[in-house]
């Protein structure tokens, strides 16, 4: 982002906590004893539990889509399509907003988008946000559970109450130690005038302290050509 005074609400979110639960998915429940619940290994290099390698920011250059191309209604699902064909991710869409302590974690079941005043939908000038729990003590594998799987390439697609379909190709997916995620601008982008899209779960190849995960797995996504 270019100004985060102008999203007070994100600030909230880069000050609460200072531990495991900072930000986002902080609910994303972890059996200590349990194995990680994604379904296919994934290469070495993409699972390393150091930073985020540092990218220049999105280009700013691209001219915004006209208003008549935006999206209506409400985003409602989102799939993802690896390269090869194969359903990563199909999850419903609710609006999600912080909870009272300043977390973004919507109810298991459901993928939520960030709604908060300021931010952007899919398809939206600027980074929309969709978060995903990879699971629950009770009921196991849930809506993000694998996109740990999602590879560069990958088609997002979006759909709205409308009808309307707004689809990105993914262009990263790696871990970021939660104590990052809320600090990194390539993901809390929403002055962007590209519509760019984020995915967000826990990363289940990192330890768990106090029942969570301490890492969070982030999908980067830019508009098809």
């Amino acid at each position: 982002m270019t100004s985060r005074a102008a999203h007070p609400i994100d600030r909230r979110v880069l000050l609460v906590g200072g531990s495991a639960a900072l930000a986002l998915l902080g609910a994303c429940a972890a059996d200590p004893a349990a194995p990680p619940t994604t379904s296919t290994p994934r290469p070495t290099s993409a699972t390393t539990t150091a930073g985020p390698t540092p990218t220049p920011s999105p280009t700013r250059s691209a001219v915004p889509p006209a208003a008549h191309d935006l999206p209506t209604g409400e985003p409602k699902r989102v799939v993802v399509t690896s390269l090869g064909g194969t359903e990563l991710v199909d999850a419903g869409l609710i609006p999600a907003g912080l909870d009272d302590d300043g977390i973004l974690a919507p109810p298991p079941g459901v993928a939520g988008w960030y709604d908060e005043e300021g931010w952007p939908k899919p398809g939206f000038p600027g980074a929309a946000i969709l978060a995903g729990h990879i699971n629950t003590r009770k009921n196991g594998p849930d809506t993000f559970a694998r996109l740990p799987d999602v590879r560069p390439g990958a088609v997002v697609a979006v759909q709205y109450s409308s009808g309307d379909e707004v689809e990105f190709i993914v262009t990263r997916s790696k871990a970021v130690p939660k104590s990052r995620t809320p600090k990194d601008d390539t993901i809390w982008d929403a002055d962007n005038p590209r519509p760019l899209l984020r995915l967000i779960t826990c990363d289940p190849t990192t330890p768990v302290e106090g029942g969570h995960y301490v890492g969070n797995w982030v999908v980067w996504a830019s508009p098809k050509p």
